[in-house]
């Protein structure tokens, strides 16, 4: 694990901040907070977590994702036809997103078919797809479109 406080800040000056903010306390210190952290890295669902926002990270992954969506299931040709890379690239996107767990596969004869996993199906289901906007009332048509008038 890399010790990114030596370089940003000396200790000392970082306690006399914290011991200012939070009071004196035992559970408040430098090594506490220190310990805290390296306890939640250590968590699984920390890491899965780390492994879904990096997969997510990517345009092309994120589309990727809303293809499957709308699709339910694409070969490796079609993600490569629909984001415009190679198909090295596609299988590098597609790892990634397996490793994340958010895409599944299954091999039929030459060809590799990806569909969402249900963590997959749980992160797009509100995607940019749907409605782009979250604002209440966002998906209600203006009354000159001839839906319903906000109230």
């Amino acid at each position: 694990m890399v010790n990114t406080m030596a370089a940003t800040e000396p200790e000392s000056v970082l306690a006399l901040r914290l011991g200012r903010r939070v009071g004196p306390s035992e559970d408040s210190g430098v090594p506490a907070y220190r310990s805290l952290g390296e306890e939640i890295r250590k968590e699984p669902a920390f890491e899965l977590a780390l492994r879904r926002a990096r997969a997510m990270s990517s345009e092309a992954r994120l589309l990727t994702l809303n293809l499957l969506h709308r699709r339910t299931e694409l070969c490796a040709s079609e993600i490569q036809a629909a984001l415009g890379v190679t198909h090295a690239t596609v299988s590098e996107h597609m790892r990634l997103l397996q490793d994340a767990g958010l895409v599944s596969s299954s091999r039929r004869k030459k060809w590799v078919y990806y569909r969402l996993t249900e963590a997959g199906s749980a992160l797009t289901s509100r995607g940019p797809d749907r409605t782009g906007d979250d604002t209440p009332g966002a998906d209600v048509a203006p009354p000159s479109a001839g839906g319903p008038e906000r109230a």
